[in-house]
């Protein structure tokens, strides 16, 4: 259950600051490489190519001893009224905490994680793997990748450590845990992942950990250990997006969940369930039979809860690109929409995640093929539990507590929601803070009715610390309901009779109920008279008639009598019977059952009941049941996104493709939606039939459905928008990109055609062009969906895509066309080697009409098609009036007059503009001449006295490092001892203060695709909440500041995230947030808001938490990325009003 704000799981990735860049990126990005490539030894900024990074891995845990931290950290925490915490275990006893579960003696099953960052590794260290980290399908693909990458040496160390299970319990039931002991450990092969799940009952163990999911069996420690299946994690992507969500559900089987690190899996039966590019839901039987893929479509669901009406929720997690996290209602055959390479699309910004709202609640526009999540929440879920009845108050009936990890102690904490029954679905009621000042990564209820929470102590890398808290009601402690429930869950349910277990079927608390069921169950025919009778009672308990109709659905599988007593639920006159009754039903395969699943399909006033009654005629494959599934379509009128679903799984099992067909003219725009959605679910083709709706929401449908799935003999249909354009951009785009997957030369010809069609959008415009700069080299990746799809040739003939676009090169560079058309037709150019427009693009050198951006990227591309004429358009550049031009024209001139440009470089370094000056140092890097290297020498000498321009000391020291002179390396290393020496921290990142672009600056704060600022922090528009808003920053703080807070971020911790725990003489604990200090006195902002003034005289110690902020953005960006960096923060003089944001789950979707 990592949070996705964890170190595992948020960072803005790859969004693209201007569509040019987008444009290159797509040109250059690499494809997979071969098996048998050799990894090069080369370096970048995310560290040595074919080398894991410098880490300390050791087969040992390293654990921090005892200490008092635990406990100080109670001061800070803020909880409702009445509620009070206390600390239950803590380091060494436990480290890194994961997930944790009780079994029902109240003992605590802890996954902890000693490999997290260090032997599972995080893609955006290692971007240079990307393309084989999502290449992968299976786990053979995995390993081969690691073995290509890093070698037989990365697979010995990412070997050492291991991922464990620890077992604590209070054994005097003080309320303190008192021992801990190594339940099962060694699970350190190349592609273990990080110990994510365990869920323990009545002597069993299940413990999920990439690459498998494990049984054990012991009571003190692992004595047996069988592993169900392997199959889990296909790739590296995001550390923390791994295998986790363990629980028991109303059917008798164990759900789990797996992140977008995806699955491929053989069952016991011998089957394969591939999902290799989403998250996902599965589901299996305790012995790990009858394995089933339950839900798609999730980015990290990293934990699960089951309702007392029997559904399944989920907290999703957002990709950190203006997204927001979810909470979905997970149903069977459900796709939530989310696809791994969606995180890194090469379009940017997510792709159609982002370009199409797949994330947010319903909209009018939204894609149908997807359900869409309940509501928006707060960042960083990862824990989630659903109040079991008894321990708290009446209060919290019916409430959902999810951690949310923000990576900050003072923006972390847990968070209550609360959904209501809306038609076959549910709609938010509320949602409230519920802890705060605390880094929780799970959250579960004992059998004492308390609840506890992990917490992982501190930031974000292994804090090799760890807690279990506990919080409940003081006064409902020694509450004979409580007390009498924790007996009976830790009870042996096996000597209870029959009329005992029925009994429990109505208690208050879900984990009696459902021990109880299971019980049953358990016990076989025998159990059937007994069940039937509780379901069957018209005035019992609503929780028992339940229970009693999943029982007998467990008994339905193996026995006749079972199934025989539900037919008759389907009359019941409770709704939620009738819907769980036509449910189980369809579970049991019950034909006999076939009319009357229609009878209240068509008359249930429930739309619950006509959910299950649709999702169980579609499982039966009921033919006649068709009519009457299209008759509940028209009368739905989408107007339930959820009842629509069912309905749409319902013609999958029971219509034919010719019937689905045939609804092309069908009056009823729901019923043609409905058939577009289950022609897809079918894969096909004739899903064509629709491209001619009349409603351009059903066309879009059929567009993706076509596409995106894909269904590829139905390209051609797609393409074919090439030539009668619509209106909407996502269906454009697949026309474009589905002309360019076709790859005929009249595909090519049909995009270049389209380039320069005026009444075009410029952005489609560009996406043509893109394409055909790519033709030769096909990416291996889909350029919308981004996932792996290779197509059957990797090159093609270059002449078809030149050929397509020679005779529109002069319109393509003409003044008229716009300029980013401009600057994207020179990038195909160079991509296609075009040497016969070089005549066009020297007249665009020369051309005064044309934009200096574009006038200088022709000029950059006469050099990069090596123009024997590129010295007479050098000469056109230095005399034009074009200050820009000038100089992107002096280091070329610098190289073809080497011998006369050191004086020319001189002169502009003593009188020269600050650009000037940067360009002269740029062109002295590269001059082959000594003069150069005596330049330098006097500028480094100059610099040592601080008279170089601060806004020219970095290109000063990149141009110095690339000489060869012994007096210049000698002057650089002078420097660099001094400054190793200086105990000012910030001395070596003095260079970055000033002179950076805030423009690329931006781009860095936005779309760094390791350490985006946006994913914490908002400044002009979106941005993160764990991290100070830096709105007017720049108005308020120096840059010297700014500088020190990006690579020193524990220097100064910014106003009202420095958590502060002060320890007084008397013993007390003082904690809060850190207001004011002078010299005899500080202020602290306690968790109820006031404010408390303590002497310094009375205090012992004080400490403060870590900045969430990692102190590594010094080590990753470069001196010039910083030093932009700083530029685009310190331009932020605009302060926003400070308000209070909303709750996120409470904002109300779009109307579109």
């Amino acid at each position: 259950m990592l949070p996705n704000s964890f170190p595992f799981g948020r960072s803005r990735v790859w969004r693209i600051a201007s569509t040019l860049v987008g444009f290159a990126l797509t040109i250059y990005l690499p494809t997979a490489r071969a098996a048998s490539e050799t990894v090069e030894m080369d370096t970048d900024v995310h560290g040595a190519v074919g080398k894991l990074k410098d880490a300390v891995r050791q087969e040992a845990p390293e654990i921090d001893p005892a200490s008092d931290e635990g406990q100080q950290a109670l001061a800070r925490m803020k909880l409702p009224p009445g509620l009070k915490a206390s600390l239950w275990a803590a380091e060494p006893m436990l480290a890194n905490p994961v997930a944790f579960n009780f079994d029902e003696k109240g003992r605590v099953f802890v996954a902890e994680t000693f490999r997290y960052r260090t032997s599972v590794l995080d893609i955006r260290d290692y971007m240079w793997t990307l393309e084989d980290d999502l290449a992968n399908r299976n786990q053979a693909d995995f390993l081969a990748s690691i073995r290509k990458d890093f070698g037989e040496e990365g697979i010995k160390e990412l070997s050492k450590e291991t991922e464990r299970v620890q077992l604590i319990e209070d054994t005097n039931g003080d309320g303190v845990a008192d021992k801990s002991t190594v339940y099962a450990e060694n699970f350190r092969s190349p592609i273990d992942g990080i110990a994510s799940g365990v869920l323990a009952r009545r002597g069993e163990v299940w413990f999920t950990n990439i690459p498998a999911l494990w049984k054990f069996t012991g009571q003190d420690k692992a004595e047996t250990r069988t592993e169900l299946f392997r199959g889990f994690g296909l790739r590296f992507n995001f550390t923390g997006h791994d295998f986790h969500g363990l629980i028991f559900g109303p059917d008798g089987r164990i759900y789990f969940s797996i992140g977008d690190r995806a699955a491929s899996v053989k069952t016991k039966e011998g089957t394969m369930i591939e999902a290799p590019d989403t998250g996902s839901v599965f589901r299996c039987y305790p012995d790990g039979s009858h394995l089933e893929l339950f839900a798609t479509g999730l980015r990290n669901p990293q934990s699960l809860l089951f309702n007392e009406y029997g559904d399944l929720f989920t907290g999703d997690n957002d990709s950190d690109q203006g997204d927001q996290e979810r909470l979905v209602h997970v149903v069977e055959n459900g796709d939530s929409g989310w696809r791994i390479g969606y995180q890194h699309a090469p379009r940017g910004n997510a792709g159609p995640w982002n370009a199409e709202r797949l994330w947010l609640p319903r909209h009018p526009s939204q894609p149908a093929y997807l359900l869409p999540p309940i509501c928006n929440i707060e960042d960083g879920p990862s824990g989630i539990a659903y109040y079991p009845g008894t321990g708290l108050t009446p209060d919290y009936a019916g409430k959902m507590f999810i951690t949310h990890f923000k990576g900050a102690i003072a923006s972390s904490g847990i968070y209550t929601y609360q959904v209501k029954p809306a038609g076959a679905s549910y709609a938010i009621e509320s949602e409230a803070p519920f802890l705060r000042n605390a880094l929780p990564t799970d959250v579960r209820f004992g059998p004492d009715g308390r609840l506890y929470y992990s917490d992982w102590a501190e930031g974000w890398p292994k804090s090799k610390r760890g807690r279990i808290y506990a919080i409940f009601d003081p006064n409902r402690v020694n509450d004979p309901l409580v007390k009498s429930t924790r007996q009976l869950i830790a009870s042996d349910y096996t000597k209870k009779t029959n009329d005992d277990l029925a009994g429990l079927l109505a208690h208050p608390d879900w984990r009696v109920r459902l021990d109880a069921q299971l019980e049953l169950a358990n016990r076989g025919a025998a159990s059937i008279e007994t069940l039937s009778s509780v379901a069957s009672k018209t005035d019992g308990s609503p929780l028992a008639r339940r229970h009693a109709v999943w029982g007998l659905g467990q008994l339905g599988v193996k026995f006749p009598g079972a199934v025989k007593a539900l037919r008759p639920l389907l009359k019941a006159n409770d709704a939620e019977v009738r819907a769980q009754a036509a449910k189980e039903l369809g579970d049991c395969s019950d034909h006999a059952s076939d009319d009357a699943l229609v009878s209240i399909l068509l008359s249930d006033p429930s739309l619950r009941v006509k959910f299950f009654a649709a999702q169980s005629l579609g499982k039966l494959k009921y033919a006649g049941a068709t009519s009457a599934l299209l008759t509940s379509i028209r009368s739905n009128n989408d107007a339930d996104a959820y009842l629509r679903h069912a309905l749409v799984m319902g013609l999958v099992g029971c219509a034919t493709p010719e019937q689905l067909t045939a609804l092309k003219t069908d009056e009823s725009r729901a019923a043609r939606l409905a058939a577009v959605l289950a022609l897809r679910r079918l894969a096909n083709a004739e899903v064509t039939t629709f491209l001619t709706d009349n409603d351009p929401l059903i066309v879009n449908e059929a567009v993706e459905a076509i596409y995106d799935l894909p269904i590829v003999a139905a390209y051609p249909a797609v393409a074919a928008f090439i030539d009668h354009p619509v209106a909407s951009e996502p269906i454009m785009l697949r026309a474009l990109n589905a002309q360019f997957r076709i790859g005929t030369p009249a595909n090519a010809v049909a995009l270049a055609n389209y380039v320069v069609r005026p009444d075009a959008p410029e952005k489609l415009r560009e996406e043509a062009l893109t394409l055909l700069s790519l033709w030769p080299e096909p990416p291996a990746r889909d350029r919308l969906i981004g996932i792996y799809r290779p197509l059957p040739d990797k090159t093609r003939d270059s002449a078809i895509g030149i050929g397509a676009l020679n005779s529109h090169m002069s319109e393509l560079l003409s003044t008229a066309t716009p300029e980013a058309l401009q600057l994207a037709t020179l990038q195909v150019i160079a991509a296609l080697k075009l040497n016969s427009t070089v005549p066009l693009v020297r007249a665009l050198v020369a051309n005064n009409s044309a934009s200096e951006t574009v006038r200088t990227a022709a000029l950059d591309m006469l050099k990069r098609l090596a123009d024997p004429q590129l010295p007479e358009s050098i000469a056109a550049a230095l005399a034009s009036n074009s200050a820009e031009l000038r100089l992107a024209a002096l280091p070329l001139s610098t190289k073809l007059h080497p011998e006369s440009a050191g004086g020319t470089l001189a002169r502009l370094l003593e009188n020269g503009t600050l650009a000037e000056q940067r360009t002269a140092y740029i062109s002295l890097g590269d001059l082959a001449q000594p003069e150069a290297d005596t330049i330098l020498a006097s500028e480094l000498k100059k610099l040592a006295v601080g008279k170089v321009a601060p806004g020219a000391q970095i290109e000063l020291l990149d141009a110095a490092a690339k000489r060869a002179s012994p007096e210049v390396k000698q002057l650089l290393a002078a420097r660099d001892a001094a400054l190793a020496k200086d105990p000012d921290p910030l001395a070596a990142f003095q260079v970055s203060l000033e002179g950076g672009d805030a423009k690329k600056g931006r781009s860095l704060f936005y779309y760094h695709p390791v350490l985006a600022c946006v994913r914490c922090h908002t400044a002009d528009s979106a941005g993160g909440e764990a991290g100070p808003n830096l709105a007017g920053i720049g108005a308020r703080k120096p840059r010297e500041y700014i500088l020190e807070s990006i690579v020193k971020p524990n220097a100064k911790i910014a106003d009202g995230f420095d958590t502060q725990v002060v320890t007084l003489k008397s013993g007390a604990l003082t904690a809060g947030v850190f207001v004011a200090e002078n010299e005899s006195e500080i202020t602290l902002r306690d968790s109820n808001g006031r404010n408390v003034v303590i002497k310094k005289s009375d205090i012992a110690s004080r400490t403060s938490a870590p900045s969430s902020m990692p102190e590594i953005f010094g080590t990753i960006l470069t001196k010039a990325e910083l030093r932009d960096l700083v530029e685009f923060v310190d331009s932020l003089k605009v302060r926003t009003p400070a308000k209070e944001a909303p709750l996120r789950a409470l904002v109300p979707p779009p109307t579109d």
